[in-house]
């Protein structure tokens, strides 16, 4: 009976090689990547896009198309995986990239408004469906707010009290030392405060929302 081709076998073994990517650790992940193994991006990408485009979505705003820029920070990944020297900070390390990533952003944001070529900045309203209207306004002047901040300041504020970082997660992105993570974080949240207590309706939302994280 002759054997069977090879070719018959071939979409089992790809199927097990994923399987097997798919259940290393962080580390074993990064060397696959960084090694060159064909399925690594797809695996990395399976494990933090949802990461990726999350931190993007609330550093940028609502209504932030972030396509381009979660494909961005993917490519600079794979282009710098291998300078990783703790391939366990994998994901550290991806984060650090979507804040540069989304600091060009917000840098070319800026700009286009200088330029005039946006509409000025106003934020789309939100589907109706996702969130109530005060919350939705809440979050509308928020993120108003936030455009009055410097890039870093915004991203520290976002990192720790929208996305919820640790501070020392929130550092290590940032790529600055926890004390200065710290002492930054301490000017922007008594500018904010100083900002949101002229508005009733987002110092409540505000307020709200740090207590229960620093509870």
């Amino acid at each position: 009976m002759p054997s069977p081709h090879p070719a018959l076998f071939a979409p089992r073994l790809a199927l097990v090689r994923r399987v097997r990517l798919a259940d290393l650790d962080d580390a074993g992940l990064a060397r696959a990547a960084a090694e060159g193994h064909a399925g690594a991006p797809a695996v990395v990408w399976d494990r933090y896009a949802g990461l990726v485009r999350r931190v993007l979505c609330r550093i940028l705003g609502p209504g932030a198309d972030v396509d381009d820029q979660v494909q961005e920070a993917f490519l600079q990944l794979f282009r710098e995986v291998k300078q990783l020297r703790d391939p366990g900070a994998l994901r550290a390390f991806l984060l650090g990239i979507t804040v540069r990533v989304a600091r060009s952003a917000l840098r070319r944001r800026r700009l286009r408004r200088w330029l005039r070529l946006s509409d000025g900045g106003e934020l789309p309203e939100l589907a109706a469906a996702e969130v109530d209207a005060d919350a939705r306004e809440a979050l509308r002047r928020l993120y108003a707010l936030l455009d009055r901040l410097d890039d870093k300041a915004r991203l520290l504020f976002v990192l720790r009290y929208v996305e919820g970082l640790e501070l020392t997660q929130a550092a290590e992105a940032m790529g600055v030392s926890l004390a200065t993570a710290k002492r930054h974080l301490e000017r922007v949240r008594a500018r904010v405060h100083a900002l949101a207590s002229r508005d009733p309706l987002l110092a409540r939302y505000l307020a709200a929302g740090e207590e229960a994280r620093d509870g």
